[in-house]
């Protein structure tokens, strides 16, 4: 999983604001602290000049983490070396570690944190002698330096966690609303197609026992058995989330001869290893060209052709139709351009050699063996 970009940071002016108020936070307090540390250097300009670097290094505590780390330490090691009154100085390093953890990639407040470790600790342990002085020098630096870490990658956890659990939620309600649309359309959709091939079969019955003219018998079967197919087609796409594909072309053609026109399919080349989304988005682009046909062309005949080649699938549907230029306001051929371009592949629609023609080509990666 990616690292989440959080978009919701707060702005550099808050940090500014937040670090205004720690800095004179740790002035107050370092002051107050020398006055009971007699033993110390005295607070002068130079202790201030620190505790001020200190503080404006805070405001790049979350855009530059490891500029107000390096800045926060530098000036509290200087702090100590000059001997100036314990005081809370510290709490600067453990804010900038804290934002660290907190806003960056954990490993990197890890690194950080292990460097100042490598750092600190043997240059305040020098002149040390007795064990005791050792152990509670070594064990204030660790504690000063991880504890702010460990707050840091907790906060971080749960903010991811939480982010995780909207994404999930939403993710969900979306799934929740789909399925309620996919209902809708397979209720109303659905008793639509059944209704229209219940009623093409019935009409058929009737011209069986009294026949009438062969073509009306032959548009009602090309009707029922395109209602037939689109109400399976809905069916498979609502439950399954699939859709037919290349090889349901001659129930397609079969389907699409009505009155009086002519289909005809030819295949070459093999067809084994076609992604399903490409054996979809053929079958659509050839359904769409087809419908077309029969609504626009006023064509006798049309032909299918599907060339299966290494990488890419080419499609042909040509028709003896009136032909002619492309129409304005239409939305099929920008339909398939679509679909076409979503799999890096092309559509070409317009007059062809005895009429209208679409080409398409839709290529795809041969999975390796």
């Amino acid at each position: 999983m990616s690292p989440i970009r959080w978009q919701s940071r707060p702005p550099l002016l808050t940090d500014a604001v937040f670090a205004l108020a720690v800095g004179v936070v740790t002035i107050a307090g370092s002051v107050a602290a020398g006055r009971d540390q007699t033993d110390m250097t005295p607070i002068d300009s130079t202790a201030y000049v620190l505790l001020v670097i200190g503080a404006l290094a805070l405001v790049a505590r979350r855009k530059l983490p490891g500029l107000a780390l390096a800045g926060t330490f530098a000036c509290t090691v200087a702090w100590i070396y000059l001997s100036y009154p314990y005081g809370p100085i510290f709490f600067y390093v453990m804010i900038a570690i804290y934002s660290m953890a907190a806003w960056s990639r954990t490993r990197y407040a890890v690194i950080a944190v292990a460097l100042l470790l490598l750092a600190h600790i043997p240059w305040s342990l020098w002149g040390e002698t007795e064990p005791d002085s050792l152990t509670f020098a070594a064990v204030t630096t660790a504690l000063w330096l991880l504890c702010p870490l460990a707050m840091g990658i907790a906060v971080r956890s749960q903010r991811h966690a939480i982010a995780r659990a909207l994404e999930e939620e939403r993710s969900r309600h979306i799934y929740q609303e789909r399925l309620r649309l996919a209902q809708e359309v397979h209720d109303v959709v659905g008793h639509s197609l059944a209704v229209i091939s219940m009623n093409a079969g019935a009409a058929l019955h009737v011209l069986s026992k009294q026949p009438g003219p062969e073509r009306v018998a032959e548009s009602l079967r090309a009707i029922r058995t395109a209602s037939s197919g689109a109400l399976d087609e809905l069916r498979s796409a609502l439950l399954h989330g699939d859709g037919p594909g290349l090889a349901a072309l001659p129930s397609l053609l079969a389907a699409t001869r009505v009155d009086g026109l002519t289909t005809e399919l030819t295949v070459t080349g093999e067809r084994a290893g076609i992604p399903s989304t490409v054996d979809l988005t053929g079958y659509r682009i050839v359904q769409e060209s087809l419908t077309n046909v029969v609504r626009h062309a006023g064509a006798k005949r049309a032909c299918v052709t599907v060339a299966y080649q290494p990488g890419r699938v080419s499609l042909s549907v040509l028709d003896d139709g009136a032909g002619g230029p492309i129409g304005p306001g239409g939305s099929g051929l920008a339909s398939m351009a679509a679909r076409a371009q979503a799999l890096g592949g092309s559509v070409q629609a317009g007059p062809g050699r005895s009429g209208f023609e679409v080409k398409a080509v839709l290529p795809y990666e041969i999975a390796a063996a």
